[in-house]
């Protein structure tokens, strides 16, 4: 499949003389993607351009990602049913990174890319607090087009799905449940998610009731 879409996303600092920043995960990709879940580190015996001698691989907001030490990562669906995919490529020397589509991503999973990109070029990450920000931190509203305090960090407020439904689905999946492909219908294992997500919540349980919990216990994480 061809891509369908290629634009640079992000300039963070045009000179040549910027330092190159080391990745957020670490140079030896040991520190965990922030907010990021099952996370695993691999460690090539023999490097090469598919995978360098690190890479990472996990969970962050719903998606599946896998970053590596080329500074190049990707962003696909948890279902595979979904046929799309973000790939990141980040350049060290400029600080900028480039974002290319194939199929049809939700915008929620271009704006976990963006984090990525933050991430390969040693920039702070929106909602990381911890340790002072690196070179060129500053600029890191560009990556967007929006400044981090405008951009939604946690819950349905950072979700762009078209129903309440397929916006439960996504909560429930960034909550750890299984609630299957995120489609908008009440499926059995949307009800099962529900059902495993917290107690009393049922097939009864309005849906605005659910994302109000679901958006709470996230949320709650995020701080």
């Amino acid at each position: 499949m061809k891509p369908i879409a290629s634009a640079c996303v992000a300039t963070l600092c045009a000179s040549a003389s910027v330092a190159v920043a080391e990745p957020c995960v670490s140079a030896t990709f040991e520190r965990p993607l922030p907010n990021a879940t099952r996370v695993v580190t691999h460690v090539s015996d023999v490097p090469s351009a598919q995978f360098p001698v690190f890479w990472q691989e996990g969970i962050l907001e719903g998606f599946r990602f896998k970053i590596l030490a080329s500074r190049e990562g990707t962003v696909r669906p948890i279902d595979n049913r979904e046929d799309w995919v973000v790939s990141i490529t980040c350049h060290s020397s400029d600080l900028t990174c480039e974002l290319s589509m194939k199929g049809a991503p939700p915008q929620t999973a271009v704006t976990v890319a963006n984090k990525i990109g933050q991430c390969l070029v040693g920039a702070q990450l929106d909602g990381e607090t911890t340790g002072p920000p690196p070179p060129g931190a500053s600029a890191l509203e560009t990556l967007s087009g929006t400044s981090q305090t405008e951009r939604p960090t946690c819950g349905s407020a950072a979700i762009d799905e078209v129903s309440d439904i397929a916006i439960m689905q996504r909560l429930l999946i960034m909550a750890g449940e299984d609630p299957g492909p995120v489609d908008g219908v009440l499926g059995a294992l949307t009800f099962s998610a529900m059902e495993a997500f917290a107690a009393g919540v049922d097939r009864n349980t309005s849906i605005s009731d659910v994302i109000a919990l679901l958006d709470a216990r996230l949320c709650a994480n995020a701080d």
